[in-house]
């Protein structure tokens, strides 16, 4: 890829995420281009994007992308969950440039994990995110650039969307040498907060940590982060679900520090908001069971890794999401 000063962005997806990140690149001056579908992109072509970040507001009308060509574009940011990446990831692999990278900026493990890496996972699919592997070989990893999102986003149901604290992307190589510094330098451009991680894959499971351990939780319960922090009981769930994923990373090569204590001081200090899981049942959607808890629960039966904790909880969230 040539030198990175303007990026021609496509960002699949125009939620919470997909919105707050499109905003952003659109008001540094970068093309970016939208591809939603039905009700969401019929919404967009009449009433465009509309974002608050902070003290500023970013509204404008993007052009809407069309999934059978994406050639045009130089990245594609991929900010779905993760259960709609089995039926779109096929397309967007046909629709896209041979040269052109593809950042999901996605939630729990990824599909993409073991391409390329030399742990015990390597270039094996996990197919509570991947069914059947047929993922795995759709990008090289040359072309994927790991991405790690740290954002409190909440969309209203205008489809405004509000963001409230700092965003951070924590972006990595998945395998040879995409032009990172470039990129994440005109994302830093646009007022996003970026750093380039030299192990991605040890971000995602710190990541994952407080991903797990916060929303299974929350959803179940319908309590926000805040007052599960202020509560002795969904403390102790918190921190030993926290806990297992890490003693899960480390057995698979990646020890992450859990860091309990910082982790109950943020819930404590995070005020009325939802978490993305929880965001999901109080719409009526499906929470995103399978890359958050799914998948690190498979990769646990694998080695024979006990994880009680995590494994009650999303039965029970799973069977109260069936049942209401």
């Amino acid at each position: 890829m040539a030198p990175v000063t303007r990026l021609n962005v496509c960002v699949v997806g125009a939620g919470a995420i997909g919105t707050a990140l499109a905003g952003r690149l659109h008001a540094a001056g970068h093309a970016v281009s939208v591809l939603a579908r039905g009700a969401r992109r019929s919404f967009l072509a009449t009433h465009g994007l509309s974002l608050r970040d902070g003290d500023r507001d970013f509204a404008f009308r993007p052009a809407l992308a069309d999934l059978t060509d994406l050639s045009a574009y130089d990245l594609v940011i991929v900010a779905v969950k993760a259960g709609a990446l089995p039926s779109l990831l096929p397309q967007l692999a046909a629709a896209m440039r041979p040269d052109a990278l593809l950042m999901p900026a996605i939630n729990g493990l990824p599909w993409w994990y073991g391409l390329g890496d030399n742990g015990p996972l390597a270039d094996r699919p996990i197919d509570a995110v991947d069914p059947g592997g047929a993922l795995l070989p759709l990008f090289a990893p040359q072309r994927l650039i790991g991405c790690v999102v740290y954002s409190r986003v909440t969309m209203l149901g205008s489809g405004h969307v509000i963001v409230s604290g700092r965003q951070e992307l924590q972006l990595g190589a998945v395998g040879g040498a995409p032009p990172l510094a470039q990129i994440a330098a005109r994302f830093s451009d646009a007022g996003i907060a970026v750093t380039v991680e030299p192990d991605i894959r040890r971000a995602m499971w710190r990541k994952l940590i407080r991903n797990a351990a916060t929303n299974v939780v929350s959803a179940l319960t319908g309590a926000t982060l805040e007052q599960i922090g202020h509560d002795a009981e969904a403390i102790r769930l918190v921190a030993a679900i926290a806990q297992e994923v890490a003693d899960l990373a480390a057995r698979l090569g990646r020890p992450v520090d859990p860091e309990i204590e910082e982790l109950i001081a943020v819930l404590r200090s995070a005020g009325p908001f939802a978490t993305s899981m929880l965001q999901d049942v109080r719409t009526g959607r499906e929470p995103e069971l399978g890359a958050i808890a799914q998948a690190p629960l498979e990769l646990a039966d694998q080695i024979g890794h006990p994880m009680p904790t995590l494994r009650s909880v999303a039965a029970l969230l799973k069977l109260a999401v069936r049942v209401r």
